[in-house]
């Protein structure tokens, strides 16, 4: 992965299934809810402006996380287009991120909320995507 955003996750009793582990359900609410921050809080998109709607997840479980664990969403960009971006993102073990959990991809389009359409990447939304991808030349481990 290249920089990454990291977001903490705060787990609830109703994101574990009966055997303790997370409900594999839940890892979809986890990557929006790192997704929603990564922009907004760490990138600083105004949401109220531009937003990104989803057009493609895959998610990859890579093992179960038990009841207890703290975790962590990491976010990388992969790809940036004229008005989409590819994310890469792991849920991993906040204390130790090699252990992952899941890993998955999001294809995103930016949406004018004001003008109620899709449009191209504002120019400070496209610096910080692009930020966010891996420095090339890097090794990076795909999701």
């Amino acid at each position: 992965m290249g920089q990454a955003i990291v977001t903490k996750i705060q787990t609830r009793m109703s994101d574990y299934d009966v055997l303790g582990h997370i409900n594999n359900v839940s890892y979809l609410n986890f990557l929006e809810v790192a997704r929603i921050r990564a922009f907004g809080e760490v990138m600083g998109v105004d949401l109220t402006a531009y937003s990104g709607l989803t057009t493609r997840t895959e998610i990859k479980y890579v093992r179960p996380a038990p009841y207890g664990v703290p975790i962590a969403v990491e976010m990388t960009v992969t790809a940036i287009g004229m008005k989409t971006c590819s994310l890469a993102m792991r849920v991993v073990d906040e204390r130790d991120p090699d252990q992952i959990f899941a890993k998955a991809s999001i294809d995103q389009i930016t949406y004018d909320v004001k003008a109620g359409r899709t449009c191209k990447h504002p120019p400070e939304l496209r610096a910080q995507l692009e930020a966010l991808m891996p420095v090339p030349g890097a090794t990076s481990e795909a999701a």
